[in-house]
């Protein structure tokens, strides 16, 4: 039954948050159609594991390349315009990509270049919309908790729950039409997004000169790595993708030779997955107000640990299922009050850069973790890379918990306030 408190945050959400969340969650599940779909495309195109392997890649690549350019275009720009722009050349793409199936033209030249276009239009959508919901709701840190909430549970949802399973189920009825669906649904949330009204604010005009693009990365870096809350918020997050990328990455032949599971027990592990995220997504405002963001956090990131030795000492599918289940429900949880605490931290005309600066670190663990899970698998067994990893988490947490206790967060905050 909802109390009177959670009806209060929900009306100081207001519509123009719920339109954002709208788009958010209808773009979500275009970006997970197309990630399951492309795949399976390129494997009609060709059999080679490396020409798949470079359609992935594409995708991930614009992260690496462009995440601190478009952090500038998002602080410099109306972060709804740029997510609307995002959309709309995601849309054109993937217009493309269909007539290209339609008239049996496509190629594994045209897929690459498509997956790496729907990825710059991610990036820019991502950290536009992320950047967005502060201007959209209170920097009140409960609205902001439900929000980021509320828009983790909505990616969580679309690209892992909803849109791939959409998108395979399309693609097997005809290659065409998951990704006819999935340009409809970027113009969709175009649609939402340019519905939103926004507050009148006066240009951002100065007599003096911009900075140039690498001067205004630049004190994005310096601001966040200046800050030893920030800092260690994104270590922290770092080398947690060390481990939840090690965990994954293996994640598939876990579930084979150890848990004994068929193709689409694979599927289901992650489903359990994304099921936890959503959870996670829409309880972690909750459990922030409730036992303070520095115990959601570095108790997450204790638990995750836990869960992922679980998965190395248990050799049980129902037991991974839980233990996967558990594992994002906390890791989305610490995103929500990671995202929160940046947002309450960094002033506007920074956030853009910050954030974009702090996901470029996040990362970098991704392939240090897919590689050192792989190696521990290699050498000794797959299972000792889960133990490896959930003990080395266990450890980071007790590690940061003098820098990120909730004391320290309360004080961090208040001086960023003052």
């Amino acid at each position: 039954m909802p109390t009177k408190e959670s009806d209060e945050a929900e009306v100081r959400l207001g519509s123009r948050f719920h339109r954002l969340f709208g788009a958010t969650l209808v773009s979500s599940i275009g970006t997970g159609m197309h990630a399951a779909a492309l795949p399976l495309l390129a494997l009609q195109a060709t059999s080679s594991p490396l020409a798949l392997s470079a359609v992935v890649m594409a995708a991930e690549i614009p992260w690496v390349l462009l995440s601190l350019h478009a952090g500038v275009v998002v602080d410099r720009l109306d972060r709804r315009r740029v997510m609307v722009w995002a959309d709309l050349a995601r849309f054109a793409v993937l217009v493309g990509l269909a007539a290209l199936i339609l008239t049996a033209q496509v190629n594994l030249v045209w897929l690459v270049v498509a997956a790496f276009l729907l990825g710059v239009g991610q990036v820019f959508f991502d950290i536009a919309a992320q950047s967005a919901i502060p201007d959209f709701v209170s920097r009140d840190p409960r609205n902001l908790a439900t929000a980021n909430g509320r828009i983790v549970a909505a990616e969580s949802n679309g690209e892992d729950f909803v849109g791939p399973p959409a998108g395979s189920a399309l693609f097997g009825v005809w290659n065409f039409l998951p990704f006819a669906g999935n340009a409809l649904s970027f113009a969709a949330s175009g649609l939402l997004i340019l519905s939103i009204r926004t507050d009148a604010k006066p240009e951002k005009t100065s007599e003096a000169p911009r900075k140039s693009v690498r001067r205004e990365i630049a004190e994005g870096i310096r601001w966040l790595f200046g800050n030893r809350t920030l800092r260690a918020l994104a270590t922290v997050s770092c080398l947690g993708n060390v481990a939840a990328t090690a965990q994954f990455a293996m994640l598939a032949l876990l579930a084979k030779e150890v848990l004994g599971l068929p193709d689409f027990g694979f599927g289901l592990l992650l489903t359990a997955t994304a099921v936890g995220a959503t959870a996670g997504g829409l309880t972690a405002a909750a459990a922030s107000r409730r036992f303070g963001p520095g115990t959601v956090m570095l108790v997450g990131k204790a638990g995750v640990g836990a869960a992922i030795l679980v998965l190395g000492l248990v050799a049980n599918s129902w037991v991974a299922a839980a233990m996967m289940m558990v594992t994002g429900a906390l890791m989305t949880a610490e995103k929500v009050v990671v995202s929160t605490l940046r947002q309450q931290m960094v002033p506007d005309e920074l956030l853009g850069r910050v954030l974009s600066s702090s996901r470029l670190v996040v990362m970098i663990g991704g392939p240090i973790g897919a590689a050192i899970g792989g190696v521990l698998a290699t050498v000794f067994a797959v299972q000792v890379s889960y133990v490896a990893a959930g003990v080395f988490l266990i450890l980071v947490a007790l590690a940061f918990c003098p820098v990120l206790n909730n004391r320290a967060l309360a004080s961090a905050t208040e001086q960023s306030a003052g």
